[in-house]
């Protein structure tokens, strides 16, 4: 955790990504927490057999969940994951029940904190990069090369 404590105004930006070797094949999951342009934490996850969708779904939930323990007022969340960052600001629909589950789990994580917002941003980012390489380290890791 860090030692250097998030003010209630501040925003805590969070930054997530999942994989997946085959679609669906092992997965993982990985997200950063970013203040003043450092990363004060960072986590990543094997998930077991998934798809990418599922896998980048199960980073925003993980970040959720971890957040708390961090600061419960804005955050603004950041994936590369445009589907699941449309559905989860409810620009399109979501036509699996597996994804509809996860959906309301973030929807049910949002609720412990003031504000949080979710944005698409581009595989090119730093942070994204970052989240990417931990999630094949994790992957690679469980000795699951590309």
């Amino acid at each position: 955790m860090s030692k250097n404590p998030i003010k209630q105004r501040d925003i805590l930006k969070i930054y997530t990504d999942g994989a997946a070797r085959g679609n669906p094949g092992p997965a993982a999951c990985a997200f950063l927490f970013v203040q003043n342009d450092t990363v004060i934490h960072e986590e990543s996850n094997y998930i077991g057999t998934a798809t990418n969708n599922t896998a980048e779904y199960h980073a925003i939930i993980n970040a959720l969940k971890v957040a708390e323990k961090f600061h419960r007022g804005h955050l603004q969340v950041y994936s590369d994951s445009n589907l699941a960052i449309q559905q989860i600001n409810n620009k399109w629909k979501i036509n699996y029940l597996h994804l509809m589950k996860l959906y309301s789990k973030v929807h049910q994580l949002c609720e412990n904190y003031e504000k949080v917002e979710f944005f698409h941003v581009g595989r090119n980012n730093p942070y994204i990069q970052k989240c990417d390489t931990l999630c094949n380290e994790r992957l690679d890791a469980k000795d699951l090369k590309k």
